[in-house]
């Protein structure tokens, strides 16, 4: 699994931000196609998979580098945003105010939360860095097509820590 992160997060990162922006303008090509209902569902839920992959990879590589690292049980919560989206989506519920936008949204937030935390603990000397420096790096990963080029300095040293 560490080979496969180190592998996405070492990405150029205008890879990753073209996958996820391409994903974004894929449903305007989609809607029109008569395709079957899960194909659908499954390019709707392209960008969503990209971003989370990057999101997973970089959690994945800084935990690494960290003395107590979190338990790898938490890769769940990386798979849990596409899912809903690609569920919800599939099924035609709406994702504008509802059930699922919120579990969509919160499952998101622990993602990036915890990708955010790990990533700046192992980037900070002292491993004990500012809540400021944390909100700035989650909020860099909710933006994730500009988020990748700020962020990529910061994460190919860590990676490169994690040998």
């Amino acid at each position: 699994m560490v080979k496969i992160a180190r592998r996405i997060v070492m990405l150029h990162p205008a890879i990753i931000s073209a996958a996820i922006m391409i994903g974004y303008a894929m449903p305007l090509f989609v809607q029109i196609l008569p395709l079957h209902v899960l194909l659908k569902g499954a390019l709707y839920v392209f960008p969503f998979v990209a971003m989370c992959t990057w999101i997973w990879a970089v959690f994945h590589v800084a935990n690494r580098t960290l003395p107590h690292p979190r338990s790898h049980h938490w890769g769940w919560v990386f798979a849990a945003p596409p899912a809903i989206i690609f569920v919800a989506g599939s099924a035609g519920w709406s994702t504008n105010n509802s059930p699922s936008a919120f579990a969509f949204f919160i499952s998101l937030f622990v993602a990036i939360t915890l990708a955010a935390k790990a990533l700046e603990k192992a980037h900070d000397p002292d491993g004990n860095p500012s809540v400021g420096r944390m909100l700035g790096t989650a909020l860099l990963m909710y933006f994730a097509p500009v988020g990748v080029f700020a962020l990529h300095g910061r994460v190919l040293r860590v990676a490169s820590r994690s040998l």
